[in-house]
């Protein structure tokens, strides 16, 4: 008999990978840093721990602050480290320090468990807008303030602490969606950190300062080209092809988290130091769209993205972004469904030889919704900005009439929702025309829409007052100010409502109140010593009249003040050297 041996025809197995354990530790620790961090915050606030302060976000867009204000937080300073970092180990911190891909690395994972692969979409003009996006976050402030308006920068300081420690984030209305567009729908039709390779404005900078990195992955002798490490990659770079020509991987994507390294079965991967990718371009890719196609789908991305931003306040750029890129995938998709022969999404068949199926015609009709939601958004923002325009150049009835067009189908409108920056700007101009029901409905939308918030509460306030024989004006600025005692210019409207119902005594201790929870407020100080000249006790107003003064040695306004106190009491030569004082401040001016 012949002997027959038996042939192993099995598909090889990916080995398991060593690296993506202490990975998926050290991303799971920066979220626990992140709760601990607000934690701190909240409970801070609750029990008056550090003065209810804690550091600024340790968030790289905190970095606009400085910029745009010469601020340098907690933020600018992680940012500014992060880029350095960058010059020497490429783009490691995206794959080992960002919540965003940690999330988008999780729906990753999760949608393969469900058997769903996702495709990587690949785009070359799309590909510059992170860069684009993050010129303008960080790059265009500069240049508004020196070219345009012809301003110096401003003076540099420092503010790690902050008492609103989520005053710059979404609420979680907002931050729930934005999480499962950026995180889940961008991977689902964009592929493996989608959100990454188009969207993020910090990539932009991470990407190119990559390429000066001698940290890379570098190959052996031992490679045999199986192709094992580009499978294993979800950054979607093509390592055994650029390891084959350049002996390293220098796609700039590449996020140092090294899977390809722990695929490879024969050890032939590694990440060491030795020379750049500068001047070395990536082998030629197959790309998703024709060159003309490029730019239909780069201008449909650029008309959701301004559909999108700030629709109705609700809808931050971040999140625009992952929304048009996701809308922007899906009209293209039903645009090649109705051109080509065959079409299919994952594992769903829409076309097959020129027949439909019902599939095809759900996905072309939900794209058909997508395109009249889209337009439909870009005519409220467009009729929102021509009021705006209107507006500031004093023409009120165009832009009340731009703004009619902007607000709720209730209100007359087409819009779905109001959009509390026009409910302000309506609801000041029916002040003027003594209006002041209707604007009072316009403030309490507002108030409502917004919630907590310092200035919505000082107008709503502002507008109580000519309704004060059926609201209880008290008891609205009293509720809002014991949640929210650093609120300094409700403070200042509730101790003036005070004083001009003359309940002197009420306005003087509101006003001793607001200068106790907010010790560096100049101006309520300046308002309590007011009261205690006018209805209170004039000598105890040139104690703290004194007391600003040296608090504010290089401001006029105390010395000002103290000179007016010191007359009040009769002390007529003090009250001229305080005067001498402040017009020595003002002349060094």
């Amino acid at each position: 008999m012949l002997n027959k041996t038996k042939t192993d025809i099995s598909l090889s197995v990916l080995p398991k990978r060593k690296h993506s354990k202490l990975r998926w530790t050290v991303l799971i620790l920066v979220q626990v840093l992140i709760l601990v961090h607000v934690a701190v915050w909240l409970l801070g606030k609750h029990f008056d721990w550090f003065g209810g302060k804690t550091f600024s976000p340790v968030e790289p867009s905190e970095g606009i602050e400085f910029v745009a204000n010469g601020v340098i937080n907690v933020g600018t300073v992680f940012f500014a480290l992060a880029l350095l970092s960058t010059f020497i180990f490429g783009r490691w911190f995206c794959g080992w320090g960002c919540h965003v891909v940690l999330l988008q690395d999780w729906c990753y994972a999760l949608l393969r468990k469900f058997g769903v692969r996702p495709k990587p979409f690949r785009s070359r003009l799309l590909m510059m807008f992170p860069l684009g996006l993050g010129l303008y976050m960080f790059v265009w402030p500069l240049f508004y303030r020196f070219v345009v308006l012809k301003l110096p920068f401003p003076s540099i300081h420092t503010e790690f602490m902050t008492e609103d420690y989520w005053n710059s984030f979404a609420s979680p209305l907002v931050a729930i969606p934005f999480l499962l567009v950026c995180g889940f729908a961008t991977v689902y039709v964009l592929g493996a950190k989608g959100f990454c390779t188009y969207g993020c404005p910090y990539g932009g900078f991470f990407a190119p300062i990559d390429s000066t990195s001698p940290m890379r992955v570098r190959v052996n002798d031992s490679c045999e080209q199986c192709g094992k490490c580009t499978a294993a990659c979800t950054s979607n770079v093509r390592v055994h092809e650029e390891v084959n020509i350049y002996g390293m991987v220098i796609d700039n994507g590449c996020m140092k988290i090294m899977d390809c390294v722990d695929a490879c079965p024969n050890n032939a991967l590694s990440i060491s130091f030795g020379t750049t990718a500068l001047r070395k371009r990536t082998t030629k890719r197959k790309y998703d769209v024709s060159i003309v196609g490029e730019f239909f789908i780069v201008l449909l991305f650029l008309f959701g993205f301004f559909a999108f931003r700030r629709l109705y306040e609700w809808i931050p750029m971040l999140m625009a972004v992952g929304i048009s890129l996701v809308c922007t995938w899906i009209i293209w998709k039903a645009f090649r469904v109705l051109k080509d022969e065959n079409a299919s999404f994952h594992s769903a068949q829409l076309k097959f030889h020129g027949k439909w199926n019902i599939r095809g015609v759900l996905f072309v009709l939900f794209a058909g919704v997508i395109v009249v939601f889209t337009t439909h958004s870009a005519v409220i923002q467009s009729c929102m900005y021509l009021g705006n325009w209107a507006h500031e150049r004093g023409d009120d009835e165009r832009a009340m009439l731009y703004y009619k067009l902007a607000s709720p189908i209730e209100d007359g409108g087409f819009a779905l929702a109001s959009n509390p920056n026009i409910d302000m700007v309506v609801a000041r101009y029916l002040e003027d025309q003594m209006q002041f029901t209707e604007a009072f409905r316009l403030y309490s939308r507002i108030d409502m829409r917004v919630g907590q918030d310092e200035m919505s509460t000082m107008l709503l306030g502002q507008n109580m007052q000519f309704h004060a024989q059926f609201v209880p004006i008290n008891q609205h600025y009293v509720g809002r100010l014991r949640e929210n005692p650093n609120w300094e210019i409700v403070w200042e409207d509730y101790v003036g409502w005070l004083k001009r119902e003359g309940q002197y005594e009420q306005a003087i201790a509101a006003s001793k109140t607001s200068v106790a929870k907010n010790p560096t407020a100049i101006r309520l100080q300046i308002q309590r010593v007011l009261l205690e000249i006018e209805f209170g006790d004039a000598q105890n107003a040139v104690v703290l009249a004194k007391q600003m003064t040296r608090e504010f040695p290089s401001l006029a306004s105390p010395w000002m003040l103290l000179s007016r106190a010191l007359d009040t009491v009769g002390d007529y030569a003090g009250a001229r050297n305080a005067q001498s004082e402040a017009a020595k401040i003002q002349g060094e001016r």
